[in-house]
């Protein structure tokens, strides 16, 4: 039989908390897939009639533009979390 069993235990010598995710990893992730849903159309819906005068093509480049940086965002958050992890198993 292999080290890691079909019933959804953990590989053999792994750590059980290695499995867990943290509450504040889960508010992260909810709060990026919504603003990653509602940012973009609120943006689009703005910039089309209140800045590029019913210009639709560019009102959805600033949609995409602004999905591009709530993705950045979700990536620094990542990085950032894993930095203060690596930080504070040092200690």
């Amino acid at each position: 039989m292999s080290s890691s069993s079909q019933s959804g235990r953990l590989p053999v010598g792994s750590d059980k908390a290695a499995g867990t995710v943290g509450f504040s990893v889960i508010i992260k992730l909810i709060f990026f897939t919504l603003a990653m849903f509602v940012l973009p159309i609120v943006t689009y819906y703005y910039t089309v009639n209140g800045i590029f005068d019913g210009n639709g093509t560019y009102a959805a480049g600033a949609a995409a533009g602004m999905a591009n940086l709530v993705a950045l965002g979700y990536i620094l958050a990542a990085v950032l979390e894993d930095k203060e992890k690596d930080k504070d198993k040092k200690e």
